[in-house]
């Protein structure tokens, strides 16, 4: 059996220990080892199966510590040249049957991403994997909100997997009404929803206003978006929701890189080190980063053999934790620190959106549902940070100061340009629950608006 059909999905039968599979528990040896035949033997294929790698990987070194450090980088905009359907230099096997999805943009020429349908169901692993790490159990009752059409993925894979799982699966979708999910969660006594971290949030938001009398949602895994601290402590407080976790981290081009467990704090995911060599790089020095030091996450992903990728730039920003988790897993830790342009430069600092979402949380009445927008008016910068809230009216003014106070307060470089008049004063605006720009076809919150 080649390496990279090792590990698949446990039958049903056999999940029964805490881990889904035995490859959570590998020794370090074994790991070690199974990485570095996986690695040579993805790198050996993509140059003889794909001409645009044989020259591209000749910088391999498979003895060294780091091996892949002299090879190029591929990023997201290399992609749509080498793709369909512009062209196929990235495809290793243009005879296959495959899955056409969209990755990226939804105007102009579409950047695609394609998996053979025998691809498509190795993929399932990872995904049930996380949800077994997060509490999901055969007898849950879910109901999946994730995104469908347009060529989307992210539903039929969750749909396809919740049935590999073996729990009840409702199949609603994103664009399912409010009163629908609130009728048919009282009539089936669904337990669980799954889906983009902003639509599912929304979703009880909107069920609540019509009356919950009958509705018990105690588990809610996410994917696609965050969920902040201030979300987490909604969904429990107001909803009653007692899990609320991430099942996946990925994208669409790399599939899923990390999953939580039970005992992940915000941010912090297992590595799918079965599934993929992940680097984390400082691409300013040009080296592989230190434990606890944050760059660029680089992926090379076995799992795409019909396009295979090497050193693929995901855009996001990490660093290795170096410790080992308190659930057992051996699989390595890493912090995910945020998309790398989720930073706006206001004048001389550099505000990223974590921190604005660890301001609003300290904030009393605040959700974690925040834009953070950068203006350019007459020579000079403005921060303006968008909250939504279900506090009244009269009382959002006194809000918006105490947000004003604690961003100012944790970033004097930032206070002082306000002072001296480079950048014009920080603006907050409270709205109502709904209000913020989601995208209209995945229902993704808007998150950052650069303004250049």
């Amino acid at each position: 059996m080649p390496l990279w059909q090792f590990c698949r999905i446990a039958p049903v039968s056999a999940r029964r220990e805490s881990f889904f599979d035995a490859w959570e528990s590998a020794s370090e040896a074994t790991r070690r080892r199974v990485i570095r035949e996986r690695l040579g033997e993805y790198i050996g294929y993509a140059r003889r199966r794909v001409p645009f790698y044989r020259d591209r990987l000749s910088g391999f070194k498979p003895r060294s510590e780091h091996p892949l450090a002299g090879v190029p980088v591929l990023k997201s905009d290399d992609l749509r040249p080498l793709l369909p359907p512009k062209s196929e230099r990235l495809v290793a096997d243009r005879e296959a049957g495959r899955t056409v999805f969209q990755s990226g943009g939804t105007t102009g020429l579409p950047k695609t991403t394609l998996f053979s349908h025998s691809e498509m169901e190795t993929l399932y692993l990872p995904n049930a994997r996380g949800y077994h790490a997060v509490g999901l159990r055969q007898s849950d009752r879910v109901a999946n909100l994730f995104a469908v059409g347009q060529l989307y993925m992210s539903f039929l894979h969750v749909h396809r997997a919740l049935e590999a799982f073996g729990c009840t699966n409702f199949p609603f979708s994103n664009h399912t009404p409010p009163e629908f999910l609130r009728t048919c969660a009282r009539l089936f006594h669904i337990n669980c929803i799954t889906g983009v971290a902003s639509v599912a949030l929304n979703c009880l938001r909107e069920m609540e206003k019509l009356g919950l009398k009958g509705v018990r949602i105690e588990k809610l895994y996410y994917s696609a978006e965050h969920l902040y601290d201030a979300d987490k402590a909604e969904l429990r407080e107001r909803f009653g929701v007692r899990q609320v976790a991430t099942h996946g981290y990925g994208t669409v081009d790399t599939w899923y890189l990390g999953y939580q467990c039970a005992a992940c704090p915000t941010g912090v995911f297992h590595t799918h080190d079965d599934q993929v060599f992940l680097e984390v790089w400082d691409e300013e020095a040009g080296r592989p980063c230190a434990i606890g030091q944050a760059g660029m996450l680089y992926a090379t992903v076995w799992s795409r053999r019909l396009t295979p990728l090497v050193r693929y730039r995901v855009g996001d920003r990490a660093r290795w934790l170096g410790s080992r988790c308190p659930c057992g897993r051996t699989t390595p830790l890493f912090e995910l620190l945020g998309r790398g342009d989720d930073i706006l430069r206001i004048g001389f600092d550099s505000i990223d959106y974590r921190y604005i979402q660890e301001c609003v949380s300290r904030v009393k009445g605040l959700s974690g549902t925040v834009q953070m927008q950068k203006q350019r008016e007459a020579g000079r910068d403005r921060l303006v940070v968008r909250v939504e809230t279900c506090v009244p009216a009269q009382a959002r003014p006194a809000r918006a100061s105490a947000l004003v106070r604690e961003i100012l307060s944790r970033r004097p470089t930032l206070d002082k340009s306000v002072a001296q008049n480079t950048i014009w004063p920080l603006r907050v605006e409270l709205l109502d629950e709904g209000r913020l720009p989601r995208n209209p076809r995945t229902g993704k919150l808007i998150r950052v608006i650069d303004d250049r």
